[in-house]
């Protein structure tokens, strides 16, 4: 009887808080667990999913492009049907997923070092890394890859990262055929 008597002083006190005659502050909604507003469009690194830039590799079948400003570009692409290599321009701080749409190969998009607007200092053999960075990694990171990407399959998401000039190549197609690119993040 005791905690019955209790709960109603309890009861009555709550109810007199949220009468119109209190505080004129709305009280907070608290909504439960099941009905919770969830943060749609964003993963665990707050990276954006609903603009995810894309951007394809490919060897087979892809035609070379020759920068004025970075000489000859193989295998990289923005988005994932074009057979046309690039210097590819994403904006800043902006989620990025690579995909390998070769039919025969497997490919890295590895960093290779800074460029700058007005060219590019490839390096004489590949310098980068195989190694899959952890998701969330920004390109222009000291040893950032995608790690290996098979033919049809896709890397992890990243994010552009500050803006900056960097190349990229790919581990297995570097020294043998040239394939490298500029990303320039604006």
């Amino acid at each position: 009887m005791k905690y019955a008597v209790g709960s109603l002083v309890l009861a009555a006190i709550l109810l007199a808080g949220c009468s119109a005659h209190g505080s004129s502050a709305s009280a907070p909604i608290v909504q439960p667990p099941s009905q919770a507003v969830q943060n749609i469009g964003f993963n665990d690194d707050g990276i954006d999913l609903t603009t995810t830039l894309k951007v394809g590799m490919r060897l087979t079948g892809e035609s070379s492009f020759t920068s004025p400003k970075y000489g000859v570009v193989l295998g990289y692409f923005k988005g994932k049907t074009s057979f046309t290599s690039e210097v590819v321009s994403l904006p800043a701080a902006t989620a990025v997923r690579f995909f390998n749409v070769d039919t025969l190969h497997a490919h890295t998009l590895s960093f290779l070092g800074d460029a700058t607007s007005g060219g590019a200092n490839w390096p004489a053999q590949f310098n980068g890394s195989f190694s899959q960075s952890k998701a969330g990694t920004a390109i222009g990171t000291s040893g950032f890859s995608t790690g290996i990407l098979n033919p049809g399959t896709k890397s992890p998401l990243y994010t552009t990262g500050m803006p900056g000039f960097y190349m990229v190549g790919c581990y297995f197609h570097y020294n043998s055929n040239g394939m490298r690119t500029v990303i320039i993040v604006k």
